[in-house]
């Protein structure tokens, strides 16, 4: 887990051109066209789309997915979960395997003993146990998140909940309480893609709201070097979602 050493930057800094709206969800048919048109009087066409019973419905070519959470916790130490956050810790490798730093490591920051593949430091008997009691708290803060997404309107992808989740494993005020959903569900008014919003709206969650200023001392507070903290685990989980299928 990273810790912090103090300095801070005002939130001038950062704009904000939009309040957060919400996301409308998209209802997409694909129902197929017929075997053919059956001509209609002169004056009116009349068409049919009723697909033929013995042929199947095209697959649609975007699709908007909620993931089963339980399947992203399924697995324990072997789930997407801890593949995704290890793998943005420097515990696990992307495709699952496992660095010397998971059997355990003494954090940069509070020079506490971390263990598994979450960096665990509340005490725990051996790795597995220790990914154990970490995705028990992952899978609540998970819903917490959900929670929020959906006040806002939003249907998290993939990506953009799994990066949640780690950056509550990283620092839960800031996935939890600072906005990382609400600065997400700005992000998404804007023009960017998938990963800069992301990066986005996970450095932004460093932002104090009482004082306006970075409370990130352990990444430096600073926005560069937040924003490639940010950056880097971010495109580690990527890493881990690829490896696993992208399921």
């Amino acid at each position: 887990m990273h810790r912090s050493f103090p300095w801070s930057i005002p939130i001038g800094l950062i704009f904000l051109w939009a309040t957060p709206a919400p996301a409308k969800d998209i209802a997409l048919t694909f129902d197929s066209p017929p075997a053919k048109i059956e001509k209609a009087p002169a004056r009116a066409v009349s068409l049919s789309f009723t697909p033929k019973p013995t042929q199947a419905s095209p697959t649609p070519v975007i699709q908007v997915v909620r993931h089963a959470l339980e399947t992203l916790f399924q697995g324990n130490s072997n789930s997407l979960v801890a593949r995704a956050v290890g793998s943005a810790e420097g515990t696990r490798t992307p495709d699952g395997g496992y660095t010397a730093a998971y059997y355990g490591h003494v954090d940069p920051g509070n020079h506490k003993w971390n263990l598994g593949s979450f960096s665990y430091q509340h005490g725990a008997k051996s790795p597995a146990a220790a990914d154990t009691k970490q995705l028990k708290r992952l899978y609540k803060q998970a819903l917490a998140l959900r929670q929020q997404a959906s006040q806002h309107q939003v249907t998290l992808s993939l990506a953009e909940e799994l990066n949640g989740i780690d950056l509550a494993n990283q620092a839960p005020l800031a996935a939890l309480d600072r906005g990382y959903i609400d600065w997400l569900a700005i992000a998404r008014q804007q023009s960017m893609g998938e990963a800069d919003r992301i990066v986005w709206a996970r450095t932004r969650a460093f932002l104090d709201p009482d004082s306006g200023r970075w409370n990130a001392p352990g990444l430096g507070n600073t926005l560069n070097s937040i924003r490639w903290d940010q950056a880097r685990r971010q495109q580690a989980v990527q890493q881990a979602i690829e490896m696993h299928g992208g399921r």
